[in-house]
């Protein structure tokens, strides 16, 4: 009995100590489980406040452009409005025009003869061909095809190629026929060697009344840095 007794009595307390073991190591898994629950919260809460960080960054720096590019805009026009008008019988003055229109923000226009100039008419070494008969005759008004509304322009830029150290005479009826009183007035011109000085002086005779601000000559292919410097000198 007493070892019968005795028996019954381990069965017990191993069965108690057996039961315990397997409460505590249930609580052990709930309580791993709760704590990944807790850290998969967190992790997921951390996600979403980097989105959202992330989301408020783009569109602080989306808003910080369009500020700026607003301020760009503003400083392009804050001089008035600008055209550059241009006269180009082989595409080198044109492509200096183009490329001060692009810089400037500008409206461009370009200044046609009625007549269109062919290849014979500007052969510098025959005496007797078109151009070299104008550029003879300061009196000589060749008709251009029309000519731009300045209206609504505070800032004209003027270009031209040189023809034996002047402007083409069709410049100068732009000039007659155009109204630039009080407009800020830049002349740009293109050639191989000649400078601008002789048809800056010409052009600026027949438009008194307008504030001529500066010319330049560029060779053929001048460079759009080049051409943007001179443009930004003018602080518009």
């Amino acid at each position: 009995m007493t070892g019968e007794n005795f028996t019954r009595r381990q069965f017990f307390a191993v069965s108690t100590a057996a039961i315990g073991v397997l409460a505590l190591h249930g609580c052990s898994d709930n309580a791993g489980s709760a704590s990944s629950e807790v850290e998969s919260a967190n992790s997921a809460g951390a996600a979403s406040e980097a989105a959202g960080n992330s989301s408020a960054a783009a569109e602080d720096s989306a808003s910080s452009s369009a500020a700026e590019a607003a301020q760009g805009s503003s400083a392009q026009t804050e001089g008035g409005k600008v055209l550059v008008a241009c006269f180009s019988a082989t595409g080198n003055t044109r492509d200096v025009a183009k490329k001060l229109a692009n810089h400037l923000n500008a409206d461009y226009f370009e200044i046609e003869p009625s007549e269109p100039y062919t290849a014979e008419d500007l052969d510098y070494g025959d005496e007797t061909t078109r151009a070299t008969a104008e550029q003879n005759d300061p009196s000589t008004r060749p008709a251009i095809a029309a000519a731009p509304d300045l209206s609504a322009y505070d800032v004209v830029f003027l270009g031209h190629p040189i023809w034996w150290g002047k402007a083409p005479r069709l410049m100068c009826t732009l000039l007659d026929e155009a109204d630039l009183t009080g407009k800020k007035v830049a002349e740009f011109c293109t050639s191989g060697s000649s400078g601008v000085e002789g048809a800056a002086a010409e052009l600026e005779e027949l438009a008194p009344d307008a504030d001529w601000i500066g010319a330049r000559r560029f060779a053929a292919g001048a460079s759009e840095t080049e051409v943007a410097n001179w443009a930004d000198s003018f602080d518009l």
